[in-house]
C-alpha cells in the first residue's frame, strides 16, 4: 500500500456549491416630477412640523412680541354688530313705563306693595276654619303587641292581617261555580224536556239486589270479626286499642246497616250523581 502526502495544493472547496448566476438587475425607483417643484414647501413643512402639528401651516406670521396688542386697538368682537333687545317690563305689579330695564330695587319694592295688598284682603280666621273642617281625622297606626315587653309589629307587613276579609268579594259564590250550576241546570232541563216528564229522584232495589247486598254485608262483617279475634289480648298501646276501637266501631255499624236491610223489604236509593 503506498501512501501520497501533498505537500503544496490551492484548492478551495467553499466555492464549490456556489454557482455562476448572473444576478438580475432591479429597475429604478420611482421619481415624482414634482419633487424639485415641491422641494421648498416640504422643507419649510418640515422645519415647523412639531409647532403646528393639528393647525397646519400658518397662514401669516406672528405677530412681534414688543408690539402686543394694547387697549382698543383690536379687531372688534362679532357680539358689537347684533341688534340690542328691547327691555321687557314687568305689567302685572303697575310700575311705570321706562325706556330702560326696571332696577332690581324698583321690583322688590312693587313685590312687597302686591303682597300687602293680597295679605290685607285675606281673612286666615276663615281660611282656617274650613280647612280643618274639611281636614280628615287621623287615625292610629294598627299595631300589635308581640312580646311582654311592648315589642310592636304592624299586622300589614307581615301578612297578619286578614285583608281578604275586607275584599268586595268575600263571602259570594265564585263565578266559576255559578257557570258551572248553570251548565248543570241546562242539562238536567234537556234531559227532562227528551224524557217528558221528570225523572224521579230514587231507585226500588230488587229481590236479588237486595239479596247480594244482605250477603255482602254479611261477608264483610265476618272478615271485620275474624280481624277483631285475632287482636292480642293485653292491649297494652295505644295503636292497639286505637285499631281494637277502630274495628269495634265498624262491626256496629255493618250490624245496624244489616237490621235496617233485613227489617225494610222495600228500599229505595238516591242518585245524586245523575240527579242535581
Amino acid at each position: 500500500m503506498s501512501v501520497i502526502f501533498i505537500t503544496q495544493h490551492d484548492e478551495n472547496i467553499y466555492n464549490i456549491t456556489k454557482s455562476q448566476i448572473d444576478l438580475q438587475h432591479k429597475s429604478p425607483k420611482y421619481k415624482s416630477k414634482f419633487r424639485d417643484k415641491n422641494k421648498h414647501a416640504l422643507h419649510f413643512y418640515a422645519k415647523n412640523i412639531k409647532n403646528h402639528a393639528t393647525m397646519g401651516i400658518p397662514q401669516e406670521e406672528p405677530p412681534d412680541p414688543q408690539n402686543y396688542l394694547k387697549k382698543r386697538t383690536g379687531k372688534p368682537s362679532y357680539t358689537s354688530n347684533i341688534p340690542k333687545k328691547e327691555p321687557k317690563l314687568c305689567r302685572n305689579l303697575n310700575l311705570p313705563h321706562k325706556e330702560d330695564t326696571p332696577l332690581v330695587k324698583d321690583l322688590l319694592e312693587a313685590s312687597k306693595k302686591h303682597e300687602k295688598e293680597v295679605l290685607s284682603t285675606k281673612d286666615f280666621i276663615k281660611d282656617n276654619i274650613a280647612t280643618v273642617k274639611s281636614m280628615k281625622t287621623k287615625e292610629p297606626d294598627h299595631k300589635i303587641v308581640v312580646d311582654r315587653v311592648g315589642t310592636t309589629v304592624h299586622p300589614e307587613a307581615n301578612g297578619w292581617e286578614p285583608v281578604y276579609i275586607k275584599k268586595s268579594i268575600f263571602g259570594k259564590t265564585p263565578n266559576y261555580l255559578v257557570r258551572f250550576n248553570k251548565i248543570k241546570e241546562k242539562e238536567y232541563q234537556m234531559r227532562k224536556d227528551a224524557s217528558g216528564k221528570q225523572q224521579p229522584k230514587c231507585r226500588y232495589i230488587r229481590r236479588d239486589e237486595r239479596e247480594e247486598l244482605l250477603k255482602g254485608l254479611k261477608q264483610n262483617w265476618e272478615e271485620l270479626q275474624k280481624q277483631y279475634q285475632g287482636l292480642p289480648i293485653l292491649t297494652d298501646t295505644i295503636p292497639k286499642k286505637v285499631r281494637k276501637s277502630k274495628l269495634e266501631d265498624e262491626l256496629k255499624q255493618i250490624e245496624k246497616d244489616i237490621v235496617l236491610v233485613e227489617r225494610h223489604p222495600y228500599i229505595y236509593i238516591y242518585n245524586d250523581a245523575e240527579f242535581p
